[in-house]
Order: structure tokens, then sequence, then C-alpha cells
């Protein structure tokens, strides 16, 4: 009688154990939010990913919570605030989440037209992980259009002052964003795409509509 009992007894605690550890509100709660963001729903992601945040156990949860709200306000078309999300991502200490959340980051950027910007953080992307295509494609897409714009000034008729003074505008211009892509890594990362680019067709696309999903 007192072995039967004492055997339900370790049973009982037993399953109590298993189910501690099946019972984890961080991870239900982003599944939940990442289910709603699936479905299209980025409010009911963002209600979700709100009340995981009470249950983060450390900085990394955050930075996967911030990513993925980064991810629900893209959704929405707030890009704004997914910049600011994603930017809070970057600080993680994981280069997964690094890298995922600066080329999220430099869509976003896309989105506003705010091309240096967008420039700048596919070049970090690249810093990170250089066989990244699909930040490769982006950054392809932004110098063309670049190219593009120079291409249309140069055709331009004229000697005046006025196009002198647009063209200092446009080499002044053009110095200061040379000083912030410098460096061996990222001067051989821009010649290897000139010589191996990764978008094969031509096309006005870009790849925006590759957001990096949730985790």
């Amino acid at each position: 009688m007192g072995l039967n009992y004492m055997k339900k007894n370790i049973l009982i605690i037993f399953t109590v154990l298993i189910l501690s550890a099946w019972i984890d509100p961080f991870k239900d709660e982003v599944e939940k939010g990442n289910s709603s963001y699936k479905s299209g729903n980025p409010k009911e992601a963002l209600e979700h990913y709100k009340e995981a945040e009470k249950h983060a156990p450390d900085n990394k949860s955050k930075s996967i919570l911030d990513f993925n709200r980064g991810a629900a306000y893209y959704l929405m078309g707030s890009y704004d605030i997914a910049s600011d999300k994603f930017k809070n991502a970057i600080a993680s200490e994981n280069p997964e989440i690094q890298k995922k959340a600066l080329f999220n980051l430099g869509n976003s950027y896309l989105k506003e037209k705010k091309y240096k910007e967008a420039v700048d953080s596919y070049i970090k992307v690249l810093q990170i992980d250089p066989n990244y295509d699909k930040a490769k494609k982006n950054l392809e897409y932004l110098l063309k259009k670049q190219d593009d714009k120079n291409e249309n000034k140069d055709g331009e008729s004229g000697g005046d002052k006025n196009q002198e003074d647009k063209k200092s505008g446009k080499n002044n211009s053009s110095a200061d964003g040379e000083k912030k892509m410098k460096g061996i890594q990222t001067k051989n990362l821009l010649e290897s795409m000139k010589n191996k680019p990764v978008r094969k067709q031509k096309g006005k696309g870009n790849g925006t509509k590759y957001l990096e999903k949730y985790w």
C-alpha cells in the first residue's frame, strides 16, 4: 500500500515537471503573434508580442521581439516605426539577428525613399555575410538606380553657372557618400558585385518583398 502510494506521488511529480517544461508563456505568445502576422493581422501580432515581453527571459529574446515588431509595423506600412524596431534588434549580439534586422532596416529605408541610408544598411549586411544574395540584389538595384540618374544628368545640355553648381553639388554629395563606403572590405565587396552581379535579368523590382521573416 505504501509502495503504491509512493509510486503514485512520484508519477504526479514527474507529470508536473513535464507540464512545467512545456509551459513557456514567452514562446507561446511569440508563436501566437507569428501566427497572426502570417495570417495578415499585424495589429493582433503586436498584442501577442507585447504580452510576450512580460516573460522575456533575456536580451536575446527582447531582440527577437523587436525584430518581430518591426516586421509587423512594416506590414502595416509604418516604416518609420519599423525602422526603430529593427535598429533595436541590431543591438543584439547574435550575428544572425543583426544581419536580418539590417536587411529589413534597409528595406524600410527603401520604402521611405531614403536611398543613402538603405545603401549603408545593405553594405553592413554584406560585411557580416558577404554571400547574402538578397542584400546584394537590393544594393545592385540602388546602385543601378543611382547610375541611371547620373547618366541622365550627364546627358543634359548646357554649360551655364547653374549647371556647374548642380554638378558641384553632385560631386560634393558623392564625396560624402564615398567616405562612408570606404574600407577594404566594402571596396572589395562592390568590386566583386560589379564583376559577378547577382541580378541576371533586367527589372525594375527590388527585394523589399523579401522581408526577412520573424522568429
